[in-house]
């Protein structure tokens, strides 16, 4: 019995001592519903939900970090990954003036990530979107028109050298082209031919609304102009037929007045 114990001990300590971090299947992608996801200098990423949420379970320590590379520095992160990378070591200012390619940034702790995520829980992560950038791992924003590709790393912060720290890993993304601001040389007179013509049309529909209007309000005087002159005419004599018949009393004939000679 105690040979097999020894046995697994040392099975133990050689994997401990590879430095093979435990790879997992998943590839970070873009979030694809997200306004502005790829600018100049930044990238709306997924964030590594559940990913690592069976590695290395004992460690409640761990740190999930973001490595971004460019093309050298994927290659390079692949080599350096089986041994101790401190990631204070590896920062955005030294990542693209030397020979790195590569640096850490989002440090998160995992339990950060826990599965289910919570509700109402930020699915995204904005890489490049610190300004300014205060500490040594800083998310300062992504060179300009460059292609970069991500991945999540599962780091123990309680290892030190020489033993290997990185415990687990996602896959590298696709290469991420960010936006380049296109040059003012380069844009073509077509778009101000067309806004010039956008301006004439409006003059002449300006124009044609104004005439509208004053024909519009020439008439309304016009209608007001003929009913202030047909008040000042007086009211039309009412019809005979509502004329009441008058009799003047000298030209009536009573039965007690005796008639002129003459004219019996």
């Amino acid at each position: 019995m105690k040979p097999l114990v020894q046995f697994v001990l040392l099975c133990a300590l050689c994997g401990a001592g590879n430095g093979v971090p435990e790879r997992v299947t998943y590839v970070p992608e873009i979030v694809r519903r997200v306004v502005g996801k790829i600018t100049q200098t930044t990238v709306a990423l997924q964030q590594p939900l559940c990913v690592f949420e069976t590695t290395e379970q004992l460690c409640t320590a761990c740190d999930v970090w973001l490595v971004v590379a460019n093309s050298t520095g994927v290659s390079k992160f692949e080599n350096d990954k089986n041994g101790f990378l401190d990631p204070s070591m590896f920062t955005y200012e030294d990542a693209f003036s030397g020979s790195n390619g590569f640096y850490f940034t989002l440090r998160t702790k995992r339990s950060n990530y826990a599965c289910p995520p919570a509700t109402g829980q930020i699915l995204s992560v904005r890489v490049g979107s610190e300004v300014p950038c205060t500490t040594s791992n800083c998310n300062a924003p992504l060179p300009a028109g460059g292609t970069f590709r991500m991945k999540y790393v599962l780091v123990n912060p309680d290892l030190a050298f020489p033993t290997a720290n990185i415990i687990g890993e996602t896959e590298f993304s696709e290469d991420i082209k960010l936006l380049s601001a296109k040059d003012p040389n380069s844009i073509d007179n077509f778009s101000v031919r067309r806004t010039g013509g956008m301006v004439v049309i409006t003059a002449i529909l300006s124009i044609l609304l104004f005439l509208l209007l004053a024909m519009f309000a020439a008439m309304l005087a016009l209608v007001c102009c003929k009913k202030s002159v047909l008040s000042d005419f007086p009211e039309p004599l009412a019809t005979s037929g509502s004329l009441r018949k008058y009799h003047t009393h000298s030209l009536q004939t009573k039965s007690n007045i005796i008639p002129p000679k003459g004219k019996m």
